[in-house]
């Protein structure tokens, strides 16, 4: 019988009191048990890290604000063989991490899933589902879409790369995985993450659609991506 993989779970927050106590459950509450759960918090200024140290392994700061500092921060600490990456306003389904640890087959580095709303209106949430076809397209081109707050990577293969471009202020996940796969097999889980939709009810439609196709393209022409990106609280 195979050893189970180990899981460390990297949580980045910054002022996310409203929001961390749910995720942080959610993570401890997997059918398949994580080794550590560790959050990186960004200098936070309200409750987040009094409530993230009730329920985290490790509580940890990270005075560079930005999500690609707060992760790298976290996973260059985890002892686990693969890192899962959740954000703080997320929940996961109970089997996220089962299902994120089954695709990590001989030769696969790395692993996403899907991403819908948990606070969304029915729109945002039909909306949200009809992303799902585009993200398993990206996935059989090669390209995969995938989302900082539903993937995990082998740490081993992690550490290859040296982990996320911090000069990237955006896009740093979909530019991780973009390296990542030239050590290895990159897989598509039906593991399923739950984010706020805030940024969504802030912007408006056009303006948060208009912003990520943008940044998309500017990355995959140029390597760059936005660096100004407005935190919603």
């Amino acid at each position: 019988m195979e050893k189970p993989l180990s899981i460390s779970v990297v949580i980045p927050a910054f002022n996310e009191e409203k929001y961390i106590e749910s995720c942080l459950k959610s993570v401890k509450g997997q059918s398949y048990k994580p080794c550590e759960i560790i959050v990186c918090d960004g200098n936070s200024n309200d409750r987040t890290r009094q409530i993230a140290k009730k329920h985290a392994t490790k509580v940890i700061i990270e005075k560079k604000r930005s999500a690609a500092a707060e992760r790298q921060k976290a996973a260059d600490m985890a002892k686990g063989e693969i890192i899962a990456f959740i954000d703080s306003d997320t929940v996961a389904e109970k089997d996220w991490l089962r299902k994120m640890a089954e695709e990590f087959k001989p030769g696969v580095v790395a692993v996403y899933g899907r991403v819908l709303m948990r606070d969304g209106s029915k729109v945002d949430n039909v909306l949200a589902a009809l992303f799902t076809p585009y993200i398993r397209f990206t996935d059989l081109i090669g390209k995969p879409a995938v989302a900082g707050m539903n993937m995990a990577v082998r740490k081993d293969a992690f550490k290859r790369i040296k982990g996320f471009n911090l000069k990237l202020k955006t896009a740093e996940d979909i530019d991780l995985f973009n390296r990542i796969k030239r050590h290895g097999k990159i897989r598509y889980a039906d593991a399923v993450t739950y984010t706020s939709a805030r940024r969504l009810k802030h912007w408006g439609y056009k303006k948060f659609f208009f912003f990520h196709a943008a940044n998309l393209i500017r990355y995959t022409l140029t390597g760059r991506s936005q660096q100004e990106y407005e935190d919603v609280r």
